[in-house]
């Protein structure tokens, strides 16, 4: 079986540090110790839920990794997360089997790995996932040699044996997991040799193109341990990076006309039907919506380069776009439990119901952007979504005892208290019948269901169509999602507008108490992620300013909540005598963090300070910042790695230019470069940040609109930073103390 058909049908659904060791072929076997499940040693509760897999999991560590040197196996990566819904279905239907369990354990040492904790290792081996597919997603599941280079990989891969069938473009039958295992079994065993020769050829093509700043963007060239699969390259690949000095100016050749650029290319990809931007899957994209959301207050010599016209047009496109979102059913319209992570379809009408901490946070900080554009007041649109979003984050079961943020729910759950079964988005699906029978409960108005079904598309036979549901997960159920304005239905029913909203209210009433009473909640992710609390808290923190004139207590009560994570971050997760930051806290801290950790932090830190100037969360940003400089800074090329020099089992070592549905860590720390260096009137500060914008020059050159949090960096070093009302009366005290 060809690797293209392999990986073209098998994905589905659904991107550093030290150098591998040399490579040392037919390396001698020694009598094997035996294989015993270790997924207990984790704090990971997506890790520790395999402790009684009949695969006998490892963890990534030196123990595995040697024992792949020694018994000269394949390591199996494993990598998901404990909200995905496919995570749990290959759980069930592939390590449950005896048969799969049996060949990982015999013939390869299976790791599983917490995406969460290792992003590093994720990223590297999605990369290379998409390189070889153009598909990524979780789970991620990847074979690599002892010397960690990938041989072969893809996503999820249905059980031996299931039905199961995904929704993807290809119609070819998706090969099952005992079929991939057993064939990359026999590849190794047989080619041993030329898999070797293979996986370096792939590591130094993926480490060529990290080099260049072109991993991500390109396909992968030359053979392949498992077949020749048909690789697309780019015919004029990225001039390679330049080594800059630290201390220019941000380059000439970077100006305000990139703005423009990249400002054209979104408006192209922009659906006006549906909002958002491209077809299905659909994700959020909040940097691309904030680059948007912002072109209309930058400075004028911005709207004079890009255009007024084009500037507005920016922002209608991010405000349509929020609004599909708010009204879609990646939104929960009865529970305020936040937003799913992205959609299956173009018209966001079915969901990834996964929920993470890190969307709702990025999706508060635009509603406030957009509260603020509409009017800023209690009726103007989207200031109730702003309450909400900002109460999801602010109080149980996100908001932990702790201080800290959780980090996501489960996609999955029982429909009812007692079930045995979990199903995919169980918490949040009607029939018909019961979305009827609950809200006539009530005793009122027979046309109060009448009025709500309409207005959230809840149908007979269930609104998921047929062909977005290959195995009926969803038959005779419904998403709910708003298809109707108030006015709409008003006329529709011949009813006031004030008798529809209360009608609405009413439903909504009663479908919250009886969800409550009787279905069981997703579960939690109850680790905190320093990281992701770091954009958390400058979500709360912006919600809180932009509320204090509004709601005062709704203001407090949100500071509260991002000055209580900052605390247990410092307290926790800080280490104060070594100057360390570390990234997980779950029954203790563990794994040192990355530069996503401090970044994120620094940047919700500031926000934070804005709100409250109280100099200690400023002071605390600056400790970060120093050591962010000291771990992770390229004083060669610029801009910061995402890892340390020193970073275990990580094959690359990369920088994170691009936005994804994160915000790419450069462009973060450039920006709080910027912010510190004027705060504290440190020029060093200012001169990282161009140096920062400028290791990315010619990516940005070619492909702008990949990097729209960068070119608000490219504006920032032409036209000053923009500070807030806090950041001047500090600067204005800190020269009369001189």
């Amino acid at each position: 079986m060809a690797v293209s058909e392999l990986t073209a049908s098998a994905v589905a659904r659904g991107a550093m540090a030290v150098d591998s060791s040399d490579v040392v072929q037919g390396a001698a076997s020694t009598r094997p110790t035996a294989l015993q499940n270790r997924a207990a040693f984790s704090k990971s509760p997506f890790v520790r839920a395999a402790e009684n897999s009949l695969v006998k999991w490892q963890i990534l560590d030196a123990d595995s990794v040697d024992r792949a040197k020694r018994e000269n196996k394949l390591l199996f990566l494993h990598i998901g997360y404990k909200a995905c819904h496919f995570c749990r279905l290959m759980t069930q239907e592939s390590f449950s089997n005896p048969e799969c369990a049996a060949i990982l354990n015999e013939s390869f040492v299976p790791v599983i790995i917490d995406r969460e904790e290792r992003p590093d290792v994720d990223t590297i081996y999605m990369n290379y996932v998409q390189a070889v597919s153009n598909v990524g997603g979780w789970p991620l599941n990847v074979f690599v040699t002892p010397n960690l280079e990938p041989v072969f990989g893809g996503t999820y891969w249905p059980g031996p044996g299931t039905s199961r069938r995904v929704t993807t473009e290809s119609e070819d039958e998706s090969p099952d997991c005992l079929t991939i295992f057993r064939k990359v079994r026999d590849i190794w065993h047989d080619q041993e040799t030329r898999c070797r020769k293979e996986a370096s050829e792939v590591l130094a093509q993926l480490r060529e193109f990290a080099a260049e700043g072109t991993l991500g963007t390109r396909g992968l060239t030359g053979t392949h341990p498992i077949a020749t699969p048909s690789w697309n390259i780019p015919s004029n690949p990225t001039t390679p990076i330049r080594a800059r000095d630290k201390d220019a100016q941000v380059s000439s050749e970077l100006d305000l006309d990139q703005l423009e650029e990249a400002y054209t290319h979104i408006a192209g990809t922009f659906d006006p039907v549906y909002g958002g931007f491209g077809l299905a899957p659909k994700f959020l994209t909040p940097p691309k919506l904030a680059f948007l959301l912002h072109l209309n207050t930058f400075p004028s010599a911005v709207q004079d380069v890009v255009g007024e016209a084009e500037c507005k047009h920016a922002t209608e496109m991010a405000v349509d776009t929020l609004r599909k979102i708010r009204d879609g059913a990646l939104h929960d319209h009865i529970g305020a439990t936040g937003f799913a992570r992205c959609s299956v379809t173009p018209d966001w009408s079915i969901p990834n119901f996964e929920k993470l901490v890190v969307d709702n946070a990025l999706l508060l900080a635009l509603y406030v952007d957009a509260w603020r554009i509409a009017g800023g007041k209690a009726d103007s649109e989207f200031y109730d979504i702003v309450l909400e979003l900002a109460d999801y984050l602010s109080s149980p079961p996100i908001a932990l005892p702790s201080g800290g943020l959780a980090t996501s729910e489960a996609a999955d759950s029982f429909m009812r208290r007692g079930d045995r079964e979990m199903r995919e988005g169980a918490y949040y699906l009607w029939t018909r019948r019961e979305f009827d029978s609950v809200v006539d409960a009530s005793g009122h108005d027979k046309q109060i269901s009448q009025v709500a079904a309409a207005h959230w598309d809840v149908q007979e036979g269930g609104n998921v169509d047929e062909d977005h549901d290959p195995n009926d997960d969803f038959i005779n159920h419904n998403i709910l999602r708003v298809v109707k304005t108030q006015d709409e239905l008003s006329r529709q029913f011949s009813i006031s507008p004030d008798t529809v909203r209360q009608h609405i209210q009413a439903a909504w009433k009663e479908l919250k108490a009886r969800r409550e009473r009787e279905r069981v909640r997703p579960e939690l992710d109850d680790k905190v992620i320093t990281a992701w609390n770091g954009l958390a808290i400058s979500a709360l923190a912006q919600a809180s300013s932009a509320l204090k004139p509004v709601d005062s207590a709704r203001s407090a009560k949100y500071l509260h909540a991002a000055e209580s994570a900052a605390a247990f971050i410092k307290a926790s997760l800080w280490d104060e005598s070594s100057k360390l930051l570390y990234r997980i806290y779950r029954e203790g801290r563990e794994t040192k963090g990355f530069a996503d950790d401090y970044t994120y932090l620094i940047h919700g830190l500031l926000d934070l300070f804005a709100a409250t100037s109280n100099e200690s969360h400023l002071a605390f940003a600056d400790a970060l910042q120093k050591t962010q400089n000291s771990l992770f800074h390229d004083s060669d090329s610029g801009a910061f790695f995402s890892t340390t020099a020193s970073s275990p089992q990580a094959i690359l070592r990369l920088k994170d230019g691009m936005d994804t549905s994160l915000p790419s860590v450069n462009a973060v720390a450039a920006s709080n470069l910027f912010r510190l260096g004027a705060l504290l009137d440190d020029e060093r500060y200012s001169a990282l940040a161009r140096g920062t914008v400028n290791a990315f020059e010619a990516e940005m050159l070619q492909h702008p609109w990949l990097f729209p949090g960068l070119l608000g960096g490219v504006v920032t070093a032409r036209l000053g930073p923009r500070e807030s009302v806090s950041d001047v009366k500090y600067k204005a005290g800190r020269e009369k103390a001189v």
